[in-house]
C-alpha cells in the first residue's frame, strides 16, 4: 500500500517529502532480505532516502526506523538528527535549499511596451 502510494506520486510528478516513524530496522539493510527489498522498491521509484543514521538510541541497540523520503532533485537538502534527548526517539529534519532564479533571466521572456507616445 505505502510503495503504491509513492509510485502514485511519482508517476503524477508530484514533489513529496515524507517521515515518520516506519518500525522498519534500515541498520539491519544487509541481514534480511524484505528490508532490502523495500529499500530498493524505493529507490526503483526514484526516492531519495534522507536519514541513515540511528535515531533511536538505547544502551542495548541503536536503530534507523524514523525514515523519511523524497523525490525532490532541485533542490539541495541538508537532513539531519540534532541531538536532543526529549523521547526515546531522536528528532530528524530537512531543509531544502531554495534555488534563487538568474537575475539576467528574470525578464528575458517579458515584453516591454514603448510609453513615450502617452506622456505630455
Amino acid at each position: 500500500m505505502f510503495l503504491n502510494s509513492i509510485r502514485y506520486l511519482s508517476d503524477h510528478k508530484h514533489l513529496y517529502y515524507i517521515c515518520g516513524d516506519f518500525n522498519i530496522n534500515l541498520g539491519n539493510l544487509e541481514v534480511e532480505s524484505n528490508i532490502k527489498d523495500y529499500v530498493n522498491s524505493l529507490i526503483s521509484l526514484s526516492c531519495k532516502l534522507l536519514i541513515s543514521k540511528p535515531t533511536r538510541v538505547s544502551d542495548h541497540s541503536a536503530t534507523i526506523i524514523d525514515h523519511m523520503y523524497t523525490n525532490d532533485n532541485k533542490h539541495d537538502i541538508l537532513s539531519g538528527i540534532p541531538i536532543y534527548e526529549i523521547s526515546d526517539h531522536l528528532p530528524i529534519f530537512a531543509v531544502a535549499k531554495q534555488i534563487k532564479p538568474n537575475a539576467r533571466n528574470i525578464y528575458k521572456n517579458n515584453q516591454f511596451r514603448d510609453m513615450k507616445c502617452f506622456c505630455p
